[in-house]
């Protein structure tokens, strides 16, 4: 058995040696170019020289141009050059370098982009509607948080991503509860023809070889009227988590890895393709249609056994996801003179077909708590049977989501050259429109139940339950089915806003906005299969449905004062609101006793809305003739009625409720400097650091008073530095490296106790090493570069999947080289 483990190890000899090799060389060429001579100055090479003062910093937080440090908000700001001097390729990364931003890994583990619940100040969820808005430009693309992680774009052709921390709701709606991540895209230029290719390989320990390639093109059609611009991109990632075949029994917890099977099944592929116009046939009016295409096909999970050793894993279902996203949209933006006006028209297109082991929690499970509680023959004659044949039989999991979201807003506001008193007031409506298809069959179990038994399955009272009853079902086993649901949910969204900013006096500055908003949502459910029985809207009865509606106003006060005219300290109060629910029936005989443990009489039709306040004080600088920027908060959130899934006891069903309250306490820290002492060096510190916690309980089966709030790390920190140096005359050297810590955090509420251990309690800190060092000759570069160098193996989250304790960890060292050409 070991030397089994040993070989599949290693499997990858030669690209384990090439990437440690290149990760080597990279260490020891960035010491030797810290080492050269300095060039003589020279015209050829300025560009690539960093300037000697920190450049301004334009954000559109506020629905407007303005620089950074002039907006009351503490906002993030990652822009293009950095996304790929840095390789940030998802949110994972970006919650390694924005301080505040954090994740959890949904469904057990990730399977890859769109499978991901992201967090911003410790508002943390994975039901429900997300609690943090994520904006293409101006498009939301907010899905609703149930069976899929949030829509990830992909980081191709992006000017910059805004991270705005803190409730966003009078601006971005009601899923910026704890924040909004602005992913803005390059506009077309219809001067200059532009653009650039990229193309990246690389190879990864325990793993294979990996390639990306990107293109840019931008075209001015008509010179001041009209102009295109073109992306994409298409890239592979080898897998490293190897699959191995079962021996012993799931369900009497003796399985372990038989033979190998396959190496890096966890493979994945990425094509996004995007094409945005600008149309300006006059100077007060522009035109901006836009689509963006993007599929990521992921084979099997990242997720592995940890009793099995690193990355390896037993599934008797080979996974695989395939998320697809479209979005279309069209910007209009007319100067009336005394007004702007703005409209922005948005769909957005997600289709997600996914498929993981459900042998754990389906045939497994049967076994343990249907066949094997029984104390009498057949079912004690056969317990062998049950425990290493049905027990043991693959169940696939097939989830099916579509997603479907028309967005229309219609804005007013004042002109960009009215700076006294500027103002924005619009009108926002979205209609979405949600289907999910959960499958889970077990091919094979009804015939191995017979061949055990001696008699068909659906003539056993156990396996069948409508035996003793008036609607007795002879082909209840139809299909090896255990379990289907259809869920539809439809929600609308009507909205009006508004936000004045005033200059009291030259150096006070006062913001005050508001946002109304009413929402309405219908919920249809229709299930079949053995786990539904008795559940509302299962075999033939009335079709499930419920619809409640929610209304609420998120107001939000700013106060800044100018120190000086680099520095300002300001102090902002804002509320931040998310939509509630309908939630699924419960109403079959084992979920009705087990919420009677729980202390409730009926299964919950409904969870409301959840909302909170936050306080934050902050500071923004810009000092030493513009050579070191520091902004600093801190902040006070009270977050109250947290929407969060139950599980029920004994039939292991789950509903969506509101549990009670919390307090988040933090800060965040953003240095940069450019020592003029070492021209070409910037350095820069981000800092964040946080507790979250439970404050009042209304179940305390589920979470008590004192809890920390889930996936919110304590602390996170990041070092970065850049060093860019003239070599020749027309050649420039460059090393940008980094390290990311990650603070530990709480990934359940269930605590440890004496023979019952539960590893997802505490997600353990681990740290990440980046490194990338290259020279630039006029418009060509090529770099080598490292992920992950010092190769951390951290198990970051470990949830328990019917007594298998499941984990995943960083990708392990990625180590290749990059080209990049641009032109003209």
């Amino acid at each position: 058995m070991k030397s089994v483990l040993v070989a599949a190890r290693f499997g990858a000899t030669a690209t384990v040696r090439w990437s440690r090799a290149l990760a080597t060389g990279l260490i020891l060429s960035g010491l030797m170019l810290c080492a050269a001579p300095v060039s003589a100055d020279s015209d050829t090479a300025a560009d690539t020289v960093d300037d000697s003062t920190l450049q301004e910093v334009v954000v559109t937080a506020n629905k407007r141009a303005e620089d950074l440090k002039e907006v009351p908000v503490s906002v993030g700001v990652i822009d293009g050059k950095e996304l790929l001097d840095l390789h940030i390729e998802n949110v994972e990364d970006i919650s390694r370098v924005v301080p505040g931003v954090s994740f959890a890994a949904h469904n057990n583990g990730p399977n890859g982009a769109g499978q991901d619940n992201i967090t911003i100040r410790g508002v943390s969820s994975t039901v429900g509607n997300p609690t943090v808005g994520i904006y293409i430009d101006e498009v939301p693309i907010i899905t609703i948080t149930g069976y899929e992680g949030d829509a990830e774009p992909r980081l191709i052709d992006i000017d910059r991503i805004e991270v705005l921390r803190g409730p966003q709701g009078t601006l971005y709606g009601a899923s910026s509860e704890g924040g909004t991540i602005r992913y803005i895209t390059n506009e077309p230029d219809s001067h200059n023809y532009s653009g650039y290719f990229r193309q990246e390989l690389s190879g990864t320990e325990h793993g294979g070889f990996n390639y990306d390639e990107r293109g840019v093109l931008n075209i001015p059609v008509v010179e001041d009227v009209l102009a295109l611009r073109v992306s994409a991109e298409y890239g592979h990632d080898s897998g490293y988590i190897d699959h191995y075949a079962l021996d012993g029994s799931l369900a009497l917890g003796t399985a372990t890895a038989g033979a190998l099977i396959k190496s890096g099944v966890n493979s994945d592929e990425a094509l996004a393709l995007s094409a945005k116009a600008l149309w300006t046939p006059t100077a007060n009016l522009s035109v901006t249609p836009a689509v963006l295409y993007q599929r990521t096909v992921n084979d099997d999970s990242s997720v592995f056994e940890t009793g099995l050793g690193l990355y390896n894993e037993f599934n008797q279902v080979p996974g695989y996801d395939r998320d697809s996203l479209l979005i279309p949209s069209l910007t209009v933006k007319a100067g009336l003179g005394i007004v702007d006006f703005t409209s922005v028209t948005g769909y957005v297109h997600r289709d997600v077909l996914r498929e993981s082991d459900g042998t754990f929690f389906n045939t497994t499970a049967i076994v343990q708590f249907d066949l094997d509680t029984q104390t009498a023959p057949p079912y004690t004659t056969n317990a062998a049977g049950n425990n290493n044949i049905l027990g043991n039989i693959a169940s696939p999991v097939t989830f099916n989501d579509h997603f479907n979201t028309f967005t229309q807003e219609f804005r007013l506001s004042s002109p960009a050259e009215q700076t006294r008193i500027k103002w924005v007031a619009g009108v926002f409506f979205s209609n979405q429109n949600w289907t999910h298809l959960d499958f889970e069959p077990a091919p094979g179990f009804s015939a191995a139940f017979q061949n055990i038994y001696g008699y068909p399955i659906n003539s056993d009272p156990v396996l069948n339950p409508t035996i003793g009853t008036s609607a007795v079902n002879p082909n209840f086993w139809s299909n090896d089915l255990v379990w289907e649901v259809y869920d539809h949910n439809f929600v609308k969204q009507y909205a009006g806003f508004g936000q004045i900013d005033i200059d009291i006096l030259p150096t006070l500055h006062l913001g005050v906005g508001d946002r109304y908003v009413h929402a309405t949502e219908q919920f249809n459910e229709f299930g079949t299969g053995f786990f539904e029985f008795g559940n509302a809207g299962a075999y033939g009865s009335p079709l499930y449905t419920q619809s409640t509606s929610f209304s609420t106003s998120t107001p939000k006060i700013t106060l800044t004062y100018d120190v000086t005219s680099g520095s300002s300290v300001y102090v902002s109060a804002g509320k931040g609101f998310r939509l509630g629910g309908a939630t699924t029936p419960n109403t079959n005989a084992a979920c009705v006793a087990g919420l009677a443990e729980l202390g409730d009489s009926n299964a919950p039709k409904s969870y409301g809305p959840d909302q909170l306040w936050s306080y934050e004080l902050g500071s923004k600088n810009l000092v030493f003739d513009k050579t070191l920027s520091l902004n600093a908060d801190v902040y006070y959130l009270k977050w109250n009625n947290i929407q969060q899934t139950i599980t029920i006891p004994i039939c292991g069903g789950a509903f969506n409720d509101n549990v009670g309250d919390a307090t988040a306490i933090g800060g965040e820290l953003e240095l940069r400097y450019k020592p003029p002492v070492v021209p070409g060096l910037t350095l820069s510190f981000n800092m964040g650091a946080e507790h979250s916690y439970i404050t009042s309980s209304l179940n305390l089966g589920t979470v008590r008073p004192g809890q920390d709030v889930l996936y919110t790390p304590n602390y996170t920190g990041t070092v970065l530095a850049s060093y860019v140096r003239k070599l020749t005359d027309s050649v420039s050297g460059f090393l940008r490296g980094d390290y990311e810590y990650t603070g530990s955090s709480f990934g359940s509420f269930i605590v440890p106790a004496p023979g019952a251990p539960n590893p997802a309690y505490i997600d353990p800190s681990y740290s990440v090493v980046n490194l990338n060092l290259g020279v630039t000759f006029r418009q060509f570069e090529l770099s080598l570069f490292a992920k992950n160098l010092l190769d951390n193996k951290t198990i970051l989250q470990s949830p328990t999947i019917n007594s298998v304790t499941m984990g995943y960890t960083l990708r392990p060292l990625t180590a290749g080289v990059a080209f990049q050409a641009k032109f003209p």
